[in-house]
C-alpha cells in the first residue's frame, strides 16, 4: 500500500499529489525511497485506501515521530528526522531559494538576467566534479565572467562581483570576510575587488548537491528551462563541468579464428549527451518504464533515449522533454516500437495490444508530448504492421 502510494505520487508530481489529498508539505519527517524524498503523512494517509477503501484526511491523523514515522520505520522504511544532517536547511528549503532568485530583467531581450543562473551553474559543477566548495575570487571572478560573456544575454556587463553577493544575501553562497555589502551599489563591487574574498556555495548546499545528484540535476533543468532557452545546453553544461565523459572510441578486433586472420580495427563512437547524463541523474538511473536500476561495480547503470530520434529523417532535439531515462531492455523496445506513450504518459505495449503502466516521473522533467505523439505514429507506420 505504501508502495502504491509513492507511485502515485511519482506519477502526479508532488504538487498534484498533495492538493488532490489535501495536504500540506512535510516539515519534519520525509519518507526515502530509492533515493527520492515523500512527504511522509500524505503518503501513508492515502496508502491507508487499501485498509478502509479511502485515503485519510489531513485532520484525521496526527504526522510525527510518534505516529507517521514510527509506522513507516516498523515496515522497513527510512524516515529522515528534522534537520537531519543537514541542521534547519533541506532539499525543499534549497529547491525554493533557487525557484525564487530574484534576477533583473535585461533591457535588450526583456528576459531575466543570467548572471546568477550562471553562477550557480558554475558552482554545481565543480561540486559535481569534486572540486573544493571554496575557490580564490581571482579564478572565481575570471570563470564566472568568462561564462557571462558567453552565455549571457547580449547587454549582460561580466560583473560577477553582484550575483555572488546577491547568493551570499540570499543564504545560498559562502563569503570568508565580514560587513558583506549590499549586492546594489558600485561600492559593493569595489569592495569585492579590494577583499577578494574565498567563497563558494553554502556548506548545507554543498552537503546536498554533493550527495543527492537527483536534486542536482533537478536544479540544472530547472536553471536551463527558466533562464537558458535559445542557448545551446550542451555547450553551456560542457563549460560549468556537468558534462560526463561524453565522445568515447572504443576499438573492435576482427574475432575470426582463422589461422590467417587479419586485425583490423573499427571506430564506433558512443554519445551519450550532456542533457542525457542530467537526466538520468534525476530519475537516480530508474527506468521510466519498469522502474529498473541496473546496478554495475562502478555505479548505476541506465541510457538516455530520445522519444523523437535526432537524426535524419526524424530531426528530433535534443532537449528535457525529448529524452526519457530507460533500461537497455526498454530503450530497444521503445526505439523499435513495441512500447509507445499515450498523450496521457501511459505505456502502451503495440504487440500485446494494452497498456502496461503509467510513466514514471520527476519534477523539472516535463515530457514534451507533440515528441510523444511523433513516435508514436512513426511507430504505427512500420512496415509490416497491420
Amino acid at each position: 500500500m505504501i508502495l502504491a502510494a509513492i507511485a502515485e505520487y511519482d506519477t502526479m508530481g508532488r504538487d498534484a499529489f498533495l492538493d488532490t489529498y489535501g495536504y500540506g508539505p512535510a516539515r519534519g519527517y520525509f519518507l526515502v525511497h530509492e533515493g527520492r524524498r515523500y512527504d511522509s503523512k500524505a503518503i501513508v494517509g492515502v496508502a491507508h485506501r487499501g485498509v478502509t477503501g479511502r485515503p485519510l484526511l489531513p485532520e484525521e491523523f496526527s504526522g510525527g515521530r510518534d505516529t507517521v514515522a514510527r509506522r513507516l520505520i516498523r515496515l522497513g522504511f527510512e524516515v529522515t528526522a528534522p534537520g537531519l544532517a543537514l541542521g534547519e536547511h533541506t532539499i525543499e528549503n534549497l529547491l525554493m531559494k533557487i525557484d525564487s532568485l530574484r534576477t533583473d530583467r535585461s533591457k535588450l531581450t526583456d528576459q531575466p538576467r543570467r548572471h546568477q543562473p550562471l553562477t550557480l551553474l558554475w558552482a554545481l559543477g565543480r561540486a559535481a566534479q569534486g572540486e573544493p566548495r571554496l575557490e580564490t575570487w581571482a579564478r572565481t571572478s575570471a570563470e564566472i565572467s568568462s561564462l557571462i560573456d558567453t552565455f549571457g544575454h547580449g547587454d549582460d556587463r561580466p560583473n560577477p562581483e553582484f550575483p555572488v553577493l546577491r547568493l551570499f544575501h540570499d543564504g545560498l553562497w559562502e563569503l570568508d570576510e565580514s560587513d558583506v555589502p549590499p549586492a546594489s551599489t558600485s561600492t559593493a563591487q569595489r569592495w569585492m575587488r579590494d577583499h577578494a574574498p574565498m567563497g563558494g556555495l553554502r556548506p548545507w548546499v554543498h552537503t546536498i548537491v554533493t550527495q543527492h545528484a537527483d536534486v542536482r540535476a533537478q536544479i540544472v533543468l530547472h536553471l536551463l528551462e527558466v533562464y537558458f532557452q535559445g542557448v545551446d545546453h550542451e555547450a553551456l553544461l560542457t563549460a560549468v563541468g556537468l558534462s560526463s565523459a561524453s565522445d568515447a572510441e572504443v576499438p573492435l578486433n576482427d574475432g575470426s579464428p582463422s589461422p590467417q586472420r587479419r586485425q583490423s580495427t573499427t571506430m564506433r563512437v558512443i554519445r551519450d549527451s550532456v542533457l542525457a547524463q542530467q537526466i538520468k541523474d534525476l530519475h537516480g538511473h530508474h527506468c521510466q518504464i519498469c522502474g529498473v536500476r541496473l546496478r554495475l561495480p562502478d555505479g548505476s547503470y541506465a541510457e538516455g533515449a530520445h522519444i523523437r530520434p535526432v537524426g535524419q529523417p526524424h530531426n528530433g532535439p535534443d532537449e528535457p522533454g525529448n529524452i526519457l531515462c530507460l533500461c537497455p531492455n526498454d530503450h530497444v523496445l521503445f526505439d523499435r516500437g513495441g512500447l509507445t506513450l499515450t498523450d496521457d504518459l501511459l505505456i502502451f505495449d503495440e504487440v500485446a495490444g494494452q497498456v502496461r503502466g503509467s510513466l514514471r516521473l520527476a519534477p523539472q522533467h516535463v515530457i514534451n508530448i507533440a515528441h510523444v505523439a511523433y513516435h508514436r505514429e512513426a511507430a504505427r507506420q512500420v512496415p509490416g504492421r497491420a
